[in-house]
């Protein structure tokens, strides 16, 4: 009987324990990016002599971005950002914004990073209010924007079960 009593409490707390410290409660989990490519701003409508572009609709064409999320738990986002392609040993950085305007409204600094020498560079941000948030990764030098989300209208969706989506 002892033993019978002792079984049954210890499935009572092994369901416990796996449901309190379970996995993510997305199903994205980050293995499915949320963002898979970032827009070169040269291609964006009206920005082919912008910066860099120098009316090259086609610059920064070969640079990849993706993003990633994990909700770890309820309200809380991870966001992982891998950008490839980037010229190796060059500053980058990573803004985000929700409200910006042309020339206008807040951008927030996510990070710096110099690209590796593989010509990569990775950001983290963690936040609670993830819907609207677009980026920019931005050559540091000059400021001057390389890849973006927020111009070419992907910014992020929360879903109704909390996982998230782009815009477009």
């Amino acid at each position: 009987m002892t033993r019978v009593i002792l079984a049954g409490m210890l499935v009572a707390l092994t369901l416990v324990g796996s449901t309190q410290a379970g996995g993510p409660v997305t199903k994205q989990n980050g293995s499915t990016p949320v963002i898979t490519a970032f827009t070169p701003i040269c291609a964006v409508a009206g920005f082919a002599n912008y910066g860099l572009c120098g009316g090259d609709v086609a610059m920064f064409g070969n640079v990849s971005g993706k993003m990633n999320a994990v909700q770890p738990k309820p309200g809380k986002y991870n966001l992982d950002f891998t950008f490839t392609n980037l010229t190796p040993g060059v500053e980058y950085r990573l803004w985000a914004t929700r409200d910006a305007g042309p020339f206008t409204g807040t951008w927030i600094e996510v990070g710096k990073a110099f690209a590796s020498e593989t010509g990569s560079a990775t950001y983290k941000l963690q936040t609670d209010s993830p819907g609207g948030l677009g980026f920019d990764l931005n050559r540091v030098q000059g400021d001057v924007t390389i890849v973006t989300s927020w111009w070419s209208g992907q910014y992020l969706v929360v879903n109704s079960d909390g996982s998230l989506k782009t815009a477009v």
